[in-house]
């Protein structure tokens, strides 16, 4: 199977892929957010792929195996794929999982054919003055994309300016993620934005 058909071929499993505009841009931070929204709140059966090459899920993987009983909901309904690759990514796809949530990192470059096959595509990135030019430069590499209207562009932290000056300069609608302090422990103010990406309710 080509590398580029695995997501195509996924069956039933609704794909969220999400990809940082940089280093530290949240994107396993959301990753687990979104898994643990869409498994103990909305009851889904949920795997997560790490597609960055950083070993991102390791110390999830061991939160859940020493923090939460096996009769647990959250162990259950969650199977975490460390250090995934394309054979990796293409069992998880055979398996009939409800959601599959891939962690690409911030290789674009490498990760880019499978990014946009997923049916979920979301963008992560700091809107700080100091950091925004990861943002720009991520907004230039794919400005050609013509699916990108359907992406969701996500900042990490507050800045209006930079929302407005991408709104202004790329067209670009930027969503702000709410403070989530630990993706294992969801607050109320945060549930009406997963529901937001995910679809659920």
């Amino acid at each position: 199977m080509k590398k580029s058909d695995i997501i195509k071929n996924n069956g039933s499993s609704t794909v969220i892929g999400i990809m940082g505009t940089a280093p530290g841009a949240g994107v396993t931070h959301l990753s687990l957010t979104i898994a643990v929204f869409l498994s103990s709140v909305a009851g889904n059966s949920v795997a997560l792929a790490d597609m960055s090459g950083k070993d991102c899920f390791r110390q999830a993987g061991i939160i859940l195996k020493n923090n939460f009983h096996r009769k647990n909901r959250i162990f259950k309904m969650i199977s975490i794929y460390e250090q995934s690759d394309s054979s990796v990514l293409s069992q998880i796809m055979s398996e009939g999982f409800d959601y599959v949530i891939v962690d690409f990192g911030v290789d674009y470059s490498g990760n880019f054919r499978q990014f946009l096959m997923c049916g979920i595509k979301l963008v992560v990135g700091s809107l700080c003055w100091w950091k925004i030019h990861n943002y720009v430069e991520f907004l230039v590499m794919t400005e050609s994309e013509k699916s990108r209207k359907h992406w969701f562009f996500l900042a990490n932290s507050s800045g209006k300016d930079g929302i407005r000056y991408l709104r202004h300069d790329f067209n670009i609608g930027i969503r702000q993620i709410p403070y989530i302090p630990d993706p294992f422990c969801l607050n109320e103010e945060c549930l009406d934005f997963l529901q937001m990406l995910t679809g659920e309710f």
